[in-house]
């Protein structure tokens, strides 16, 4: 077995409990038994495509990169200008023109652009940033110049019909009417105005329902006709072409595109860091989100990497202080990070996380006590690897499809980056020393000048910010809440008594461009399923419909009787768990006894937990687990699904109701989260005919706080009792599928067959 598989069934040997009768356990991140923390795995290659850039007369930048793998042709063309160039009094006109660039042509109407593009089996779509706009085609090879004509139709000659205007019109004022009551998004745009100003990236640059009714069909084409043009334009052409295909058929498409002058722009500079806070009054709220941060660097800074890794340090992927103070430590948060947004005028520096109101003044002192360690203290090598570790295995994730790759080079071209840097990516990271990082932190961060934004119920929380040293603070009704007002308050709202006034960007859609956020917040995805917690109280007919669901589910499974005449189970199964170097299959015996004791039988190892002591048993020797292993093995326990049921029966558990879900197929499931003061809540996902468990979703105790995603199926009778016999488990991009041979219920086990073996 390669090291590799050896080290995934390490990382998944609970899951491979599987408590088989519906819960697989969820990924540890532990690897035990072990004397340290196991390296990094062996770096990668990278090996980046052959790629060409030509200049054409007109000013139009042309890159070409050649990738073989499959014959097809991704195309994209980026303009060099987003949200932060709306005109004056015209908030949302880049978002607005951008949605209808795909939207019909002056030769083509919209179905039959969508009819044409579908005739070729490509696809196309138009979208927007903060500095940039972009439009892209797919197509295959052999319809390379015809996608290529038609990418140039999209952006060279939109139609800007007017009921296609009034319809994406529509679209995004109710999406602001939806963001304007989601306490993330608030917390978002402003600190996003605080941190900026009146900075174009301050500014929401989705507009307001004031500034979208002002635009016409003449603002969008005005704009049009003066920004995009050829010598403010990059082509990538990324696919199963030659250096010659590309940049020939680049002529002929584009070659007539007559450059012309840009309208100058200058902006004002965002503020200087300043201390400041805005507390956002939504009264119904049970949680607080929470924003710490100012003003950072933009993408081009000579000290960017360093900073990049200060900033994973504070809160990132491959290492995260502020998860390990506020979830791992306090259990104050389901997860906390720090992001960097590094643009091409500016940047910030933000930590972000929610937590409960009544604990909202603790988190913040945290999240404040952390910016000033990182500047106060020299980071260990130790914790800098981490962090290394993660972005050089990362990065060939970002190169692997023609889309990717396009991005990347895009990237570079835009902010005008040596190109050579995709190739040093690993040296530029590696390069950085324990000294670079706390310079940068010394230099860059400013903990004494903290922006700060709290959006919750303030009266859970408001007074006490004195206590942790944020006794001036201002207060936002969320009804009075204006992002273009200096205040934060719409015209004729007055500050509430006590509140202290300092001195004095919606994020940009998708992941599709260089001038957009970084992601670094593993959490996030896990936080969707579960937000449903801070509806408020339930009412008593919301709570007996909760607990008649729960009632199909037990009996569906096999009845109350049933399940409580559980003892023990005996199970062999086969699992798959993926990996760089292809499936890696396990096949191991699992034997568990209710409620608290299990044995995992596989082949050169063999883990057991006996109620109170984890050990491991190898060609090593019997090893003792540490006491964090063993918590992980009770609280894994505790969500086999056989154990929730029975609990949240019994009524230790919590049991809630939540909305159903539709996936893309239509297929709607009913929700029921279970939960308990001492236990994270489990979302488990109903098939409403059949009442089986088809998934389950919590997040894992583990560093970032990932998302576990279960999925059950086949599920066939055993002694009475319906057991799913295939499942499916996803933990970010690992993946591990279980399937069952068979199952004994209640067969004899010896309670000292759990116990830890004489060495």
């Amino acid at each position: 077995m390669s090291s590799m598989s050896r080290c995934l069934r390490g990382l998944f040997i609970f899951s491979a409990l599987s408590l088989c009768l519906g819960g697989l356990v969820e990924a540890q991140t532990r690897l035990w038994p072990i004397e340290s923390p196991p390296g990094p795995l062996a770096a990668r290659d990278i090996k980046f495509p052959p790629y060409e850039i030509q200049t054409l007369p007109n000013g139009l930048q042309v890159v070409a990169i050649l990738h073989h793998e499959q014959p097809a042709v991704t195309m994209r063309l980026l303009v060099r200008t987003g949200s932060a160039s709306d005109p004056k009094g015209k908030l949302g006109l880049v978002h607005l023109l951008a949605s209808l660039l795909d939207q019909g042509t002056t030769t083509k109407s919209a179905q039959e652009m969508n009819d044409a593009i579908d005739f070729i089996g490509g696809a196309m779509g138009a979208g927007a940033g903060t500095d940039l706009t972009f439009v892209n085609t797919m197509v295959m090879k052999d319809s390379f110049e015809n996608g290529m004509r038609m990418l140039s139709d999209m952006a060279r000659h939109p139609a800007f019909a007017q009921r296609e205007i009034e319809r994406q019109r529509e679209q995004t004022l109710s999406g602001l009417q939806v963001s304007a009551e989601d306490p993330e998004w608030i917390a978002n745009s402003v600190f996003d105005r605080l941190v900026y100003g009146f900075h174009p990236y301050g500014m929401p640059d989705n507009g307001t329902p004031d500034t979208l009714a002002g635009i016409a069909r003449e603002d969008l084409q005005a704009f049009h006709a003066s920004h995009f043009v050829p010598n403010n334009t990059i082509l990538a052409i990324v696919g199963d072409v030659t250096a010659e295909e590309a940049f020939t058929t680049a002529k002929k498409v584009f070659g007539d595109w007559q450059k012309q002058d840009l309208p100058k722009q200058t902006f004002i500079d965002p503020p200087d860091p300043t201390r400041r806070v805005i507390v956002v009054n939504k009264p119904d709220a049970v949680q607080t989100e929470v924003r710490v941060g100012h003003l950072g660097i933009t993408r081009t800074h000579p000290d960017y990497m360093a900073v990049n890794l200060a900033i994973r340090i504070l809160g990132g992927e491959g290492s995260n202080r502020l998860h390990q103070v506020l979830r791992t430590e306090r259990s104050l948060t389901y997860g906390a990070q720090a992001n960097m947004d590094a643009l091409k005028e500016a940047g910030d520096f933000e930590a972000e996380t929610n937590t409960r109101s009544e604990a909202t003044t603790e988190v913040l002192r945290l999240i404040v006590d952390q910016f000033w360690r990182l500047q106060r203290e020299r980071v260990s090598e130790r914790e800098l690897d981490g962090a290394k570790a993660y972005m050089t295995g990362s990065f060939p994730l970002t190169i692997e499809t023609p889309e990717a790759i396009a991005m990347q080079v895009m990237n570079a071209v835009f902010y005008g980056l040596p190109l050579d840097q995709l190739q040093t990516f690993r040296e530029r990271v590696n390069a950085v020393t324990p000294d670079d990082v706390q310079r940068v932190a010394r230099t860059l961060l400013r903990p004494d000048r903290l922006s700060v934004v709290l959006v919750g119920n303030a009266a859970a929380f408001a007074s006490q910010l004195n206590g942790v040293g944020f006794g001036n603070f201002e207060t936002v009704e969320l009804a009075d809440l204006d992002l273009t007002s200096a205040n934060f308050k719409r015209a004729g709202t007055r500050a509430p008594v006590g509140a202290v006034g300092a001195d004095l960007r919606v994020r940009p859609d998708g992941h599709t461009g260089p001038s957009l956020r970084p992601q670094y917040a593993p959490y996030q995805a896990a936080q969707a399923p579960l937000a449903a917690r801070a509806a408020g109280d339930e009412t008593p007919e919301d709570h007996a419909k909760a607990i008649a669901l729960l009632d199909r589910v037990i009996a569906a499974r096999g009845g109350l009787d049933k399940l409580r005449a559980v003892k023990t189970i005996v199970a062999t199964q086969t699992q798959t768990s993926s990996t760089p170097n292809g499936p890696a299959e396990t096949r191991t015996t699992n034997y568990i006894q209710y409620p608290d004791k299990f044995l995992v039988d596989a082949p050169g190892l063999v883990q057991g937990f006996d109620g109170k002591q984890a050990w491991a048993s190898d060609a090593r020797g019997v090893h003792v687990a540490p006491d964090t292993v063993a918590r992980d093995a009770r609280a894994s326990l505790r969500r086999d699904v056989l154990s929730l049921l029975l609990e949240a029966k019994s009524g230790t558990l919590k049991t809630r109701l939540l909305a159903d879900t539709k996936d893309a197929d239509g297929h709607t499931t009913r929700a029921l989260e279970v939960s308990a003061a001492d236990l994270d809540p489990i979302v488990l996902y109903i098939n409403p005919d059949s009442a089986m468990i088809e998934k389950r979703a919590f997040a894992a105790n583990a560093p970032g706080r990932p998302l576990v995603e279960e999925q059950f199926s086949d599920y066939r009778p055993v002694d009475g009792i319906q057991v799913p016999f295939h499942a499916t488990q996803k933990v970010g991009a690992l993946v591990v599928e279980r399937q069952v041979t068979e199952i004994k219920i209640n067969t004899a086990v010896d309670p000292a067959f759990f116990k830890r073996p004489a060495s």
